[in-house]
């Protein structure tokens, strides 16, 4: 079945295209496979469909449902683009047992961090075996039948002491500082322990330059999300989906701030580093509000720096109660009631923030 594509005036640039093409791969792979007509649940009918310009999602042509076709496959609620998914399963298939995440990274021009994370997402599936390693296993052939995998450069390790805090980011944050022994963080880095004693005096040192580390990498994302030329709206999207964890790379940053705050009322240096990146992140915060408040299109109910403090403080809270994993607190719940309470603040209509699965 041929999917239609939004026309466009502009060429797309390549890695646009990539996307899409990626987009279109997953879609027929999942929800029209053989060439069949997909099934919109609203209409309870095969209907046709089309792209949603700007998302990764399909829509109905008779009721315009919104279906995204991530949201239930290993890739649901990851940032990361399709296509670069696909060539990093590409690569983990073709080393069993050996795929590296500078492999990883030389590859896709990504960050150390963000393929260590990928590799280890995709290791974890095909390992679990089942439905997901099958479509795993079935985009890859495809994705190469189609000639879009991109060759590979030469892969950069990162430096010692950034292997060093990635290794303790995730050991510290899946186990808890006391559980992780510097011999696991030298362990999972590559090093020696020798090696972390020359970066860290102590666990906690250690801890305290993971976590300055990994509010810096979410500094970094959301600025850059932020750089996007799209509207007051479209930033707001932006940093709604980084207030609440919504994949492993950020849920980890969460646990450890749990892990940080039990230690802030024994160690001045983790309370000063907590104020200085709560302060970082509110500033980001006002900076969104301020520039819709600017073009019109926000009207907040309170003064703008007291609606940056309301807003910092429920995320903050519905964040903790998700990382935390309380039953009533989804990921899903956390974004929606963040959303409708935003809009509440910011004078928008609702609809316009409700996240829905990417």
């Amino acid at each position: 079945m041929k999917i239609p594509v939004e026309a466009s005036t502009v060429p797309p640039s390549p890695d646009a295209a990539r996307e899409d093409a990626a987009l279109a791969l997953l879609w027929n792979a999942v929800h029209a496979p053989g060439g069949r007509a997909p099934f919109c649940r609203r209409c309870a009918a095969h209907r046709s469909f089309h792209r949603v310009s700007r998302r990764r999602a399909y829509a109905c042509d008779s009721c315009g449902a919104h279906v995204y076709p991530a949201s239930t496959t290993p890739f649901a609620g990851s940032p990361v683009p399709i296509a670069a998914w696909l060539d990093a399963v590409v690569i983990v298939l073709d080393s069993p047992g050996r795929a590296r995440p500078n492999r990883v990274a030389g590859a896709l021009g990504v960050d150390y961090r963000r393929a260590w994370r990928m590799t280890r997402r995709i290791d974890e599936v095909l390992q679990a075996g089942g439905d997901d390693a099958g479509l795993l296993r079935r985009l890859a052939g495809l994705w190469q039948e189609q000639g879009h995998t991109r060759p590979e450069r030469a892969p950069d390790p990162g430096s010692p002491e950034d292997r060093i805090r990635i290794a303790a980011c995730r050991l510290m944050a899946e186990r808890g500082i006391e559980a992780t022994r510097i011999a696991d963080i030298a362990r999972e880095a590559g090093v020696s322990n020798a090696s972390i004693h020359y970066y860290f005096r102590s666990k906690d040192e250690a801890l305290l330059s993971a976590f300055r580390w990994a509010g810096d990498q979410l500094h970094v994302t959301l600025q850059r999300l932020l750089g996007e030329n799209v509207s007051a709206v479209g930033q707001l999207r932006h940093l709604l989906e980084l207030s609440i964890p919504g994949d492993q790379g950020t849920f980890e940053e969460y646990l450890l701030w749990l892990e940080v705050w039990a230690r802030v009322r024994r160690h001045s240096a983790f309370l000063d580093e907590c104020v200085r990146m709560s302060r970082r992140w509110a500033d980001a915060v006002l900076g969104v509000f301020t520039a819709g408040v600017r073009d019109g299109t926000f009207t907040p109910v309170a003064p703008l720096t007291e609606v940056c403090e309301r807003y910092v403080a429920i995320a903050e809270s519905l964040a903790v109660r998700n990382t935390l994993g309380y039953s009533d607190m989804s990921g899903e719940t956390a974004r929606r009631l963040l959303a409708r309470f935003t809009a509440e603040q910011l004078g928008v209509p609702a609809a316009l923030l409700e996240p829905g699965p990417r």
